[in-house]
């Protein structure tokens, strides 16, 4: 199931090995949570990614730290290999703009 974010992403790299596995990483930070007092501050978390999911990202490198929509699913790796869940990034692209659209000034139609 693909599920859709916001995020705060703070970097990314991209591998390529000789071997021929390929992928990205997507780094993201959020606040910690207040029901939690075993943490303070912000948390970090990485998200795997494809490794054209990079260049997504180009167009937002000079404003990174920002906020990004990001499209998500979880995966789960085989029982032999811990059964670890990860999150894994399939896009990523500026957040839509939500809300009531903002309200022009008015103009003055007295003036002659």
């Amino acid at each position: 199931m693909i599920n859709t974010i916001q995020a705060h992403v703070i970097g990314a790299s991209r591998y390529s090995m000789d071997n021929g596995v390929k992928g990205a990483k997507i780094t993201v930070m959020q606040s910690a949570s207040a029901d939690n007092e075993n943490v303070l501050g912000n948390q970090v978390s990485v998200m795997t990614a494809p490794y054209e999911i990079f260049d997504q990202l180009h167009a937002s490198a000079p404003h990174m730290p920002c906020s990004m929509e990001l499209d998500i699913e979880l995966r789960t790796s085989a029982a032999s290999a811990g059964g670890k869940t990860t999150i894994h990034v399939i896009a990523a692209r500026k957040p839509n703009a939500t809300g009531s659209p903002q309200q022009q000034p008015a103009t003055n139609s007295d003036k002659k």
